[in-house]
C-alpha cells in the first residue's frame, strides 16, 4: 500500500476522531447548559409535607381534571402562531392612574397595571398581584413582546404593603420585578405552598413571606385577611417533566372586615372553585377575572375564555367583574379586538350589562363602595 493511500487513511481517521469529539463536547456541553438552567434561572420551587387531595409527596395536582402542560403541547402552540389574530402595538396609554389619599372603610379601589398585576387598595393598604414591568414574559429578553406601556411607572408606584403572586408562570412571577419590589419596599409577600423557596432563592434573602396552601388564611391586620382560593391550572418553568407541579397555584380572596371582598382569580381554567369560593367565603363585591390566552382551543383547557369568564362571575355572584390576563402580551392566539368582542357577547348571551364587567385600559382606576 502507497504512502500516500496510508496517510489519506490516517487523515480520515483523525477527522473522524475529531468529529466525535466535537460532537460528544457539543452534546455534553448542550445538556450542561440545559442543567444549569434547570437548577438556576429556570429552577421550579419546591414543596415538602403531607399528601393531601392536590399533592403527591413531590408534585401537585388538580383533583378532578388533569391538564396537558407537556412540552409537546407547547410545540404544537408554537406550530400554530401563524394562526394568531391582530395584537396592535400601543405606544402610549389612554388612562393614568387616579389614585385616592387614602383607601379604607367600606371602600375599595383597583388599577390596573398591565396583565395580571392589579394594584389594589382597600382597608388602608396597597396590594400588588402578579407584579412584572419587564418587556418580555421569558427568563431572558426573547419571547412574547410588551404589546402596551406598563400602567403605572415604576417611580409613580406607591409603597407596597402586600404582594400577592398566585403561581410560577413567567407572566405572573417576573423575577426582575420582584427583585426590584424586595429592594425598594420589603413587602409581605403571600404566595402558595412551594414558591417561598423560589421567591428566597432569586431575592438572595429570607423574605417576609406567608406560604400557604388552599383555604389557609393570612390575618394581615384586624381589619383585613387574606384566604388563599383553589384555582384550575398548573406550574412549570423549564421543559422537563421533573420541573412540572412543583410548587402550587392559587387565586386570593381580600375580606375586609365590614368592608368589601375582592376576588383575585389568577390564573385558572373553568371549573366548580368559583361556587366554592362563593359558598366558603360569600359572593365577593369585586371579582378580578382573567378573559385571555385561550386561542386555540386545546389552550382553553389551562385558562379562562371571556365566556368562561362570564360563567365564572356567574357562579360567584359578584357584584362587579373587572377583566385582567389580556391587553399587553399576545401569550395566545386570539386578537386584542376579539377578546373583547367575544365578552361582549357573552355578556348579551348571558343578559348581563356591560358596566359590570369591565375591560380596563392599563392605566385606568375604578373604584367602588360596598
Amino acid at each position: 500500500m502507497s504512502t500516500d493511500i496510508q496517510e489519506g487513511k490516517m487523515s480520515r481517521r483523525r477527522f473522524l476522531r475529531c468529529l466525535a469529539g466535537g460532537i460528544a463536547g457539543l452534546t455534553a456541553a448542550g445538556w450542561g447548559a440545559d442543567r444549569l438552567l434547570a437548577h438556576t434561572i429556570c429552577r421550579p420551587g419546591e414543596w415538602k409535607g403531607p399528601i393531601s387531595d392536590h399533592f403527591d409527596g413531590t408534585c401537585f395536582f388538580n383533583p378532578t381534571v388533569s391538564l396537558d402542560y407537556s412540552t409537546s403541547a407547547a410545540m404544537r402552540w408554537l406550530k400554530e402562531r401563524n394562526e394568531k389574530g391582530n395584537y396592535p402595538v400601543v405606544k402610549s396609554n389612554r388612562f393614568s392612574p387616579e389614585l385616592a389619599d387614602e383607601v379604607s372603610g367600606r371602600n375599595w379601589e383597583v388599577t390596573m397595571v398591565n396583565h395580571s398585576t392589579l394594584l389594589i387598595r382597600c382597608a388602608g393598604l396597597n396590594i400588588l398581584t402578579d407584579p412584572i414591568w419587564s418587556d418580555h414574559t421569558s427568563p431572558i429578553p426573547l419571547g412574547p413582546e410588551r404589546k402596551r406601556p406598563v400602567g403605572i411607572a415604576w417611580e409613580a408606584l406607591p409603597h407596597i404593603d402586600v404582594c400577592l403572586i398566585s403561581h410560577d408562570h413567567y407572566d405572573h412571577f417576573d423575577v426582575p420585578t420582584l427583585q426590584r419590589l424586595y429592594k425598594r419596599d420589603n413587602p409581605l409577600f403571600i404566595v402558595p405552598l412551594g414558591l417561598k423557596s423560589l421567591l428566597n432563592y432569586h431575592l438572595e434573602a429570607d423574605t417576609r413571606c406567608e406560604e400557604k396552601d388552599w383555604w389557609d388564611e393570612v390575618k394581615i391586620t384586624s381589619k383585613l385577611r387574606v384566604v388563599l382560593t383553589p384555582a384550575l391550572h398548573w406550574s412549570k418553568r423549564y421543559r422537563d417533566a421533573a420541573s412540572a407541579n412543583r410548587s402550587l397555584w392559587c387565586g386570593f380572596s381580600l375580606l375586609v372586615e365590614d368592608g368589601p371582598h375582592i376576588y383575585f382569580a389568577g390564573d385558572t381554567a373553568r371549573c366548580n372553585w368559583f361556587e366554592d369560593i362563593r359558598r366558603r367565603l360569600g359572593a365577593p363585591h369585586v371579582a378580578l377575572l382573567p378573559i385571555g390566552m385561550y386561542k386555540p382551543e386545546w389552550i382553553r383547557r389551562n385558562h379562562t375564555s371571556p365566556a368562561d369568564a362570564v360563567e365564572a362571575f356567574r357562579q360567584l355572584e359578584a357584584q362587579q367583574a373587572i377583566a385582567c390576563h389580556f391587553g399587553t402580551w399576545q401569550l395566545a392566539n386570539e386578537g386584542y379586538d376579539e377578546t373583547l368582542t367575544d365578552l361582549a357577547q357573552a355578556l348579551l348571551a348571558q343578559n348581563i350589562a356591560p358596566e359590570k364587567f369591565l375591560t380596563p385600559d392599563n392605566g385606568q382606576t375604578m373604584r367602588g363602595s360596598v
